[in-house]
This record gives C-alpha cells, structure tokens and sequence, in this order.
C-alpha cells in the first residue's frame, strides 16, 4: 500500500451549487495538436544515428475519440536519446521543435506546496525531472539532507541556498509553510502555484502511521484512530507541549494541511476565516491536485501548463505498509468527532475536491479519453523502465503523435531520468546549483579584478 491509496472508498464529488472563489471557474488553456515544450538534459548527451530494426507494434488500447497512433519498439539502439520530439525530417534532436499548430506557451515556473503525507512525493519526482531536463533554477534547501525549506517554521533566507546572480528562482518543490507574502517575495510574478491534499481520514492514518503517533500518544495498536478520537485534545495538549515549555506550532492529528498551507492554527476553529482563507488560496493557485483522483489531477495541470503527457509520466514514491490501513470505516460518531476535531481539512478538502471537477467539466469532450490513454502510456513506460535499466538495455520504445501528446522517443537514459528519486534529484540539483554558485562568483570576481597586462613599452 502506498500514499496513493486511498484508505477509504470515496464518491467522486461533482461539483456543487455553492459559489466557490473566483478562478476557479476559469477553463484551463487548451493544448493544440501539438505545441513548444523546451527540454534540456542536466548533462551533456550525445545523439547519433540509431542502428536497429524496427517493429510495428498495435497498443491494446482503444480510446473513446480514437486519434491515429501506434508505438514501435526500437531494437538496439548505439546512443542514449531523451524523450522528445523529431524534427520533420524524422531525425532525433535533444530540444523539442516549435510546431505550425502552437496555441499556447509552456509553463515552466511554479510553485508546488508539497503537503505532509498527502501523496506530494510522486507529484515532487515528476517536477524535479521537468526542471533537471530544461535546467531550470530550483528553491533548495541550505542544508543537503534536508527535505524542508524552512518547514515547520515560516521560510527564511537562511533556510535556501543563495539564487545565482542575475537569475530569478524558477521552482519550488519542498515541504515548506505557505504564505502568500513570502512565496511573491521569492518567486517572480509569473509563478503559477500548486499544491495537493488528501481525503482528511486517509491523511489522519498515514500521518499516524509515519509520525509513530500511536507510540507516542501510547494508542491501540489495533484501533489508534478510535483511540484517539476518545479525547485528542488532552492527548495533543500532553505531547505536543515539552517539559521545558517548547509548544510544537503544528498537530499532526488536526488540520495538519491546513497548516502547510499556512493556515494560522490560532484560527483553526473560526468556519468563516477558514472558508476565507481557502477561497483565497483557490484565488492564489492554479490548482491543487486531489490524491484520490491523481490521474485526472495531472492530466489537467498538464493541459494548464502546457506540458506534453511525457511531463508528467510518474512512478509510485514514498510506499508504507501498517496495519490499521485497510481497517474498515469509522464508527459514525468517531467520524463525526474527527470532522470537528480537524474542521478545516475536512473544508479544504471539500472545497478543492469540488473545484477540480469543476475545472475538469471546463475541459474539452475528449478529457477522459486522455486520461485513460495517459494511464495507459503510463504503465507501458514505466514497465519498459523497468526492463531497460535492470538490464542495461539500449532499446528504445517510440510512441507515435496522437491528438493529446506529440511522437515521443524513449530510451534509457529517459527512463533513469523516471527511475531516480526525489532524494537522487536533490543531491543532483545541490551539486549542479553549487557548481553553479562556484562559477558566477569566479566570474564576478574576475570583472572586480581584471588581470593587468604585464607587458611594457620597449
């Protein structure tokens, strides 16, 4: 079981009648037949010709808007070659080539809060691949072998490596504490923001399960939920408060999403504050993708950003097993005390849950079809990863141009790219960004100090 499970059966909630914040209603940009997507690999690649045979190959696939596709298997291949377009020639290139049908701009500056136990590692692999291929310039933590930038504390400069001179930050992919001011302050004016929550039960056991809360808070082994809902606030009071006074700012069994997106805990139990606030962080983000509904969410960040479906291919991170996680749903009245117990998740996740389906109704007819062929080329990927890198195979799989995604070539070196995880892409990302830190300082120093001509008249 992973924390992409959802640990409860849900209902898909459809949009309700209720007014929800203003952008939330705007459709997202829709994607042409084809369109830019600029990418750049972290090292350099060298790409020459491929000598293989090449097989046809009919996907057992079937869409409900059925677009001409196919996919072909590549035999041996004598180079590495990314995932990305070809020109009109047929000839493969390591940036991918403008079309005539371009209708929008790819979105390559963001903000993604990524939310404590709500499934935020997949999504964090994913960005980090998009900006290690287009060597984009990422928010990292001061410290190597920190996950945080600043979290569980308001982000400070201090908590971040120094941006390189002259050049604006374009990620942000940690676990931080939102707030508005500080995020503008940083990032330019054109960041889109992201996020993602979880059903708040689902989040309450995996929170439970990770943080050892049950040990700490000396539960049942068997029951820990039920266990807590008994009484949560003499339990919190009692842990979360040490013996030399500290007082830990967040709780990890109420509203603990609310609190990395920077809801004040003091006003946690205020409805009206707390229906402000959502309504101005929906006014604030893009889009928050919704666990439950991981597909969907991603294919349409996909189709908001600009992005081809190669952008967001992904493998399952961050995988726990424990006991109690297939335990059968909560009595009503331990439901009902954990809705008020941890009130302004529950509304957030409500809120969010209802404005994504809204969005998705805003999308063309073929939105589903999409996903169910992402879903598909998701999986053929990833296992065809699987096989090239155990075996150190220089195959190479080739998906031809359908309406949601342009001819995509992949190889292993793309398929290390997918494999590697988000603790690989942080050391990565720090070495690339210090290499870079070395090298503007050594150029400023040299304009401060030119060398002097040491010849002299004769």
């Amino acid at each position: 079981m992973s924390d992409q499970d959802h640990g409860v059966n849900l209902v898909k909630v459809r949009p309700s009648t209720t007014t929800v914040a203003e952008n939330s209603n705007k459709p997202c940009v829709h994607q042409g037949l084809n369109f830019l997507v600029c990418v750049l690999l972290g090292a350099a690649v060298t790409y020459l010709s491929l000598y293989s045979d090449v097989v046809n190959v009919t996907p057992n696939f079937t869409p409900d808007v059925t677009p001409k596709f196919s996919y072909i298997d590549i035999g041996r291949a004598n180079t590495d070659v990314m995932a990305t377009r070809e020109t009109p020639s047929g000839r493969s290139t390591g940036v991918l080539q403008p079309s005539d049908s371009e209708k929008c701009k790819e979105q390559t500056r963001f903000a993604f809060v990524k939310v404590h136990k709500a499934g935020g590692t997949t999504p964090q692999a994913v960005f980090q691949r998009f900006g290690y291929r287009r060597h984009l310039h990422f928010v990292l933590p001061s410290r190597s072998s920190d996950v945080n930038v600043g979290w569980p504390h308001l982000m400070k400069p201090e908590d971040y490596l120094p941006p390189i001179p002259g050049r604006p930050f374009d990620l942000l992919v940690f676990h931080t504490v939102y707030n508005r001011q500080i995020f503008r302050s940083l990032m330019p004016n054109n960041t889109v923001y992201l996020a993602i929550v979880r059903e708040p039960y689902s989040h309450l056991k995996s929170v439970m399960n990770w943080f050892a809360v049950a040990r700490k808070y000396g539960l049942s082994k068997r029951k820990p939920v039920t266990s807590l809902m008994k009484n949560p606030a003499e339990l919190d009071r009692q842990w979360l408060t040490s013996k030399d006074g500290y007082k830990q700012p967040f709780s990890w069994t109420r509203n603990f999403m609310s609190y990395d997106l920077g809801l004040p805990v003091a006003l946690a139990s205020d409805d009206n504050f707390i229906r402000d606030y959502v309504a101005q962080l929906d006014r604030d983000f893009l889009l928050v993708l919704v666990l439950e509904y991981f597909d969907e969410s991603l294919v349409l960040l996909k189709r908001c950003m600009c992005w081809q479906l190669s952008d967001i291919f992904y493998k399952v991170r961050n995988v726990r097993a424990y006991t109690f996680k297939e335990s059968d749903e909560l009595p009503e009245k331990v439901r009902e005390t954990h809705k008020n117990w941890s009130k302004a998740d529950y509304l957030l996740y409500q809120h969010f849950n209802n404005t994504l389906w809204e969005k998705i109704a805003n999308e063309s007819d073929d939105f589903y079809s999409e996903v169910k062929w992402f879903k598909h080329l998701n999986r053929v990927t990833s296992q065809f990863c699987e096989r090239a890198v155990e075996r150190n195979d220089s195959s190479v799989k080739v998906f031809q141009p359908t309406a949601w995604n342009d001819r995509l070539v992949v190889n292993r070196t793309f398929c290390r790219l997918l494999n590697m995880t988000p603790y690989q892409y942080r050391q990565a990302l720090i070495y690339i960004h210090n290499k870079r830190l070395k090298s503007a300082s050594k150029i400023t120093t040299k304009r401060r100090h030119p060398v002097r001509s040491t010849a002299t008249n004769g």
